[in-house]
């Protein structure tokens, strides 16, 4: 199994945690801005820096009583403000952190394959070394299958097909465009059913289109580490621009 194969999904205790920042906000804005700040340095967000601005000045003045009996008030909404704008940057901030770690694994996975490629290419070109004594082997006798060839050879008796099927490689499949696709074909996506894709279309139909696929995600309502996978089968090409229409109609 692959490294991303494993990585398919996050667990609950992955999320939990990588979510913690969010303490910060909840206690008030007097730590708030702390963990807006932290976001923002790991993730590259301007907008967690911006909040993180905002919760430090407002927390700053309520703090020193400059809105004098409004500051109770105005705490108590700035800490509410703090809440929810937490609570819209932590699908991104997860999205962020798990791209990071599902590319992180492919490429712990991409290295170890191609050490081992080159260790089973060593091994085959590793002349062997002839006992004395002993013919050498005829010029007609076939070179040594690869270590593919057994495996490819015992799956093929097992389900009736030739060993030389099973070592093609498949042709690449093209992303689904999700700007054009029909329902049905959005459908096929990894994540979305009949449901999720008539709802994206409706959407697409409404908005003028999609900005990305993490737009088109979000609209089909998929989870964070369904919109990593969908970026490996699906692509976003760019909105239809409205026609321009220019001058004033007048009625006669």
């Amino acid at each position: 199994m692959s490294s991303s194969a494993r990585l398919a999904a996050p667990g609950w205790g992955w999320l939990i945690g990588v979510s913690s920042w969010l303490v910060a906000v909840f206690i008030g804005p007097a730590t708030a801005w702390i963990g807006f700040f932290i976001v923002g340095a790991v993730s590259r967000r301007r907008a967690a820096y911006i909040a993180g601005a905002a919760s430090g000045i407002l927390g700053f003045t309520v703090a020193t009583e400059v809105w004098g009996g409004f500051s109770d008030l105005v705490g108590a909404i700035v800490h509410l403000g703090g809440i929810i704008v937490g609570l819209a940057l932590n699908p991104g901030w997860l999205r962020t952190l798990w791209e990071r770690r599902v590319a992180a694994a492919d490429k712990r996975g991409s290295s170890r394959t191609a050490s081992t490629s080159q260790a089973a290419r060593a091994t085959t070109a590793a002349p062997k070394r002839r006992r004395r004594g002993s013919r050498a082997k005829p010029a007609s006798q076939p070179a040594a299958t690869s270590a593919a060839e057994p495996e490819a050879r015992r799956m093929a008796e097992t389900v009736g097909a030739s060993s030389s099927d099973l070592l093609q490689t498949a042709e690449p499949v093209e992303p689904v465009d999700v700007q054009t696709a029909t329902a049905d074909e959005l459908a096929d996506l990894p994540g979305l059913n009949r449901t999720k894709a008539r709802r994206a279309v409706k959407v697409r139909t409404k908005n003028g289109g999609f900005f990305s696929v993490e737009d088109f995600g979000e609209a089909a309502g998929l989870q964070p580490h369904e919109i990593v996978r969908l970026r490996s089968a699906a692509t976003c090409s760019p909105r239809p621009r409205s026609p321009r229409s220019f001058g004033r109609r007048v009625d006669l």
